[in-house]
């Protein structure tokens, strides 16, 4: 755990404190902050963009978007690669969708890559003078694995994954939680007609959990700010926990799923700017939440669950159901309260004590934005 963090096995008081200005309500809906950040941010961090479960042979390939830029993540003999989908011929996707293949070949005019993105055919090159394939392989990019997790980065700089997930990896030992034992289950992904910092925020506060998730307050003592204790780091860890209500201990067979086993808390945790990850108590459990903007008033949403192995699939069915009508809950709330943004008519909102992990995360985007404005 990071120099600096406190945390959290309870809460030793509420928080307390002044509202807090929100940033301005345009910055929602304006294209123009948008624009702004997927290139000061999006293209600068680590972006989770799957499972390695149809990337497990070599020729096996999946193609995805981040930001404004189309990426190919392939399997060759060496390895997980990550190239930009851009021919570099004249800019066609070279794949699409997912499958396996000894090559990737553009449809526009033939010119073939491997899976590691060196160029291997170009129709009628013998025609072509002071032609070298070696100089135009796609472009490459960051790219590396946790457990079954992949994650790529635009930033041909970027600091290793590893110290990104650092402060996350050290909260999940001391869960318990050892996602490298874990197994992909189950993906959902929709579309949340909402901006994605309002996604964001949605996730990084437990204020709206007593008024606005029924059965979620009735399994967690999550209606107060003692039992709903947070963290943060300012290079974007965000989280927080909390507890089953006592009575399911007491009386395990009436809870919702079953709270037994070697996790004991209710853990969610954000790395910024678009990766969260929801821990129940019980076996071992992991939903893994990503998103990223469409438009401004868009968001695509991706949500991957993974297991242990020990977990029956009647346990797993009873966890899955409550999460989801958690989850349906959310984008219930996110979707009004983009529609309350829309009209700019109430310019700046407040922000209370417990959502000081929103006032974190507004701050990032804050110093982002003033990156591009000079």
């Amino acid at each position: 755990m990071e120099d600096g963090m406190t945390l959290l096995n309870v809460a030793d008081e509420a928080k307390r404190g002044e509202l807090v200005p929100s940033y301005p309500v345009t910055w929602y809906t304006d294209p123009a902050i948008l624009d702004i950040e997927r290139k000061e941010i999006f293209a600068k961090t680590w972006q989770y963009v799957g499972t390695t479960e149809n990337l497990s042979k070599p020729g096996d390939y999946v193609t995805v978007q981040i930001g404004d830029v189309p990426v190919v993540v392939t399997r060759s003999q060496a390895g997980l690669n990550a190239l930009v989908n851009v021919c570099r011929h004249r800019f066609h996707e070279v794949a699409q969708g997912s499958g396996n293949a000894r090559r990737l070949a553009c449809p526009y005019h033939a010119w073939s890559y491997d899976m590691e993105g060196n160029l291997c055919n170009a129709p009628r090159e013998d025609k072509f003078e002071n032609f070298d394939k070696s100089e135009l392989p796609l472009v490459k990019l960051p790219v590396a694995q946790w457990g079954q997790l992949v994650f790529v980065n635009l930033d041909q700089n970027a600091a290793p994954l590893q110290d990104w997930l650092a402060p996350l990896q050290q909260m999940f030992t001391s869960i318990n939680l050892d996602v490298t034992k874990l197994v992909h289950r189950k993906r959902t992904e929709m579309t949340i007609m909402g901006n994605w910092k309002i996604v964001a925020e949605n996730f990084l506060e437990c204020y709206h959990c007593a008024p606005a998730h029924p059965s979620y307050n009735k399994a967690f003592e999550a209606s107060r700010s003692e039992t709903y204790p947070f963290d943060v780091s300012t290079e974007g860890w965000m989280t927080a926990r909390t507890f089953p209500r006592d009575i399911w201990l007491q009386e395990p067979d009436k809870a919702p799923y079953n709270m037994v086993g070697p996790i004991e808390v209710q853990q969610n945790d954000v790395l910024w700017p678009n990766f969260a990850t929801w821990t129940f108590p019980g076996e071992g459990n992991l939903l893994v939440y990503s998103f990223a903007p469409i438009s401004p008033g868009e968001t695509v949403a991706y949500f991957d669950y993974f297991f242990d192995p020990v977990i029956t699939e009647d346990e797993i069915a009873k966890l899955t159901d409550f999460i989801d009508e958690v989850g349906r809950e959310d984008i219930g709330l996110i979707e009004s309260a983009h529609r309350g943004v829309v009209g700019n008519a109430v310019p700046v909102g407040r922000l209370v004590p417990d959502e000081g992990q929103v006032v974190a995360f507004q701050n990032l985007v804050r110093k982002a934005i003033a990156v591009a404005a000079g």
